[in-house]
């Protein structure tokens, strides 16, 4: 089933798991290490399999982790440039699921729909990467599926807060400080999870995130795209702040990313998938630097 599955990837010489800085950030013992053992155990997805196989000596060596997920290797002209774009979306294998099936936060923090999304740019012997994120909001919620085209969310009457922590205490430890942009609707139906999460996030007073809702919908009502400036606008300090990864040659790193933006919706899709591509597009500093 998994060889016949779309969007499924290995390699047998790179670790696909790991964003490159994350690489950069290990000792050399760690690179002598096996494809499968070094993984990132959220983004394998045959990690059952591995697990059996791996314990046999003569079946070690066959042993690659699979990760579900996207990859776009490009030889692109930026301002003249020749560069080459490689864009690489790693899907969690944690509270995994169908949409309307899926939603929201569990017990252990982890969230429906989490995708690592890393944008690798490589400029003569300068290499940049750049990493966002966006899952499921993480709250307890269910959008169940019925007779209607979209169902209602419903927010559960639980206690939210110790699940969001968990959730954003492995992600700071992970990737740094965060902002999270909700772009839910500030009406309607959505309006209910909105307003839980900025709840939470206000009673879970933790310095290092910081909360960003935009009205998509409303905002960018009758074609207007342009308002996207304004979210863009007021992301800008972070997008600063946090930077990107900036390697050159074999070992010389000049800067590393300090945070990242984590981006939601209702089913992390086409909204989340617009403004991670404004704010991608903005990372092109390595021809400059």
């Amino acid at each position: 089933m998994m060889l016949t599955t779309e969007y499924f990837y290995y390699s047998a010489t790179y670790d696909l798991t790991h964003t490159l800085q994350r690489l950069f950030n290990t000792s050399p013992e760690f690179h002598s290490i096996s494809l499968h053992e070094r993984a990132d155990q959220r983004f394998v997805w045959n990690s059952h399999v591995l697990r059996e196989l791996s314990q046999q000596p003569e079946l070690a060596k066959f042993c690659l982790p699979i990760m579900l997920g996207f990859i776009s290797i490009s030889t692109v002209m930026v301002n003249s440039h020749t560069i080459d774009y490689i864009l690489v979306s790693r899907r969690c294998i944690f509270r995994a699921g169908t949409r309307f099936n899926v939603r929201g936060v569990d017990l252990q923090g982890q969230v429906a729909n989490f995708v690592e999304t890393e944008q690798i740019v490589q400029y003569g012997e300068k290499l940049s990467s750049f990493v966002q994120t966006r899952g499921s909001i993480p709250i307890f919620w269910s959008q169940k599926a019925n007779l209607k085209r979209l169902p209602n969310p419903v927010v559960m009457e639980i206690d939210h807060l110790s699940a969001f922590q968990k959730h954003l205490d492995h992600q700071i430890f992970t990737y740094g400080d965060q902002v999270i942009v909700n772009l839910v609707n500030q009406h309607g139906p959505e309006h209910v999870l909105e307003k839980k999460l900025a709840q939470v996030v206000t009673n879970a007073q933790n310095s290092r995130v910081r909360y960003e809702p935009f009205d998509f919908h409303k905002e960018c009502s009758r074609m207007r795209w342009d308002r996207l400036s304004i979210l863009i606008d007021r992301l800008e300090p972070d997008r600063k702040r946090f930077g990107y990864f900036v390697q050159h040659g074999a070992g010389q790193v000049i800067m590393t990313q300090a945070g990242v933006f984590r981006t939601n919706c209702i089913d992390c899709l086409d909204r989340t998938n617009v403004v991670q591509s404004l704010i991608a597009r903005e990372r092109f500093g390595i021809l400059k630097s």
